[in-house]
C-alpha cells in the first residue's frame, strides 16, 4: 500500500467512525462542544488543535489534485485553514463553537450521514483499485 493509499484509509476509517458516531449519537457532540464553548479560548485551542492535526497529516502525505481524490486532500487543506483560523482569531472559533445548541442536535445526523457516505466512497475506491 502506498503512502497515499495509507492517508486515504486513514481518512475512510476516522471518517466512517466519526461520522456513524454523529449520526447515532448526536447528543454527545453536543455536549462536546458545549463543554468546548464553556471553557472559552481552551476550548477553541482545542478544537482549533484537533483540526489542524488532522488537516496537516492529510496534506502531508495526500497532496493529490486528480477527480475525486482530490476531495480528500481537499478536506485537510479546509481543516488546516479551520484550524489556522480558530488559532489566529479565536472570536471565532469560539463563535462557531458557540452555536452548538441541543435543539440544533439534528445537523449533527445530517452531517454524520454526509461523513459516512464519503467515507464508504473512499473505501470503496481503495478496493477497486487494488
Amino acid at each position: 500500500m502506498s503512502v497515499t493509499q495509507s492517508i486515504e484509509l486513514f481518512v475512510a476509517i476516522n471518517l466512517l467512525v466519526i461520522g456513524l458516531s454523529h449520526f447515532l449519537q448526536p447528543k454527545i457532540w453536543v455536549d462536546f462542544f458545549v463543554f468546548l464553548h464553556s471553557k472559552n479560548t481552551t476550548g477553541n485551542i482545542i478544537n482549533a488543535l484537533i483540526a489542524l492535526g488532522m488537516g496537516s497529516i492529510i496534506l502531508s502525505f495526500h497532496f493529490v489534485w486528480q477527480w475525486p481524490k482530490i476531495l480528500i486532500t481537499l478536506y485537510g487543506l479546509s481543516q488546516v485553514l479551520k484550524g489556522i483560523i480558530y488559532l489566529l482569531k479565536p472570536s471565532i472559533g469560539i463563535a462557531n463553537i458557540g452555536k452548538v445548541t441541543i435543539e440544533k442536535s439534528d445537523k449533527f445526523k445530517w452531517t454524520g450521514l454526509l461523513m459516512s457516505v464519503f467515507s464508504l466512497s473512499i473505501f470503496f475506491q481503495i478496493i477497486s483499485f487494488n
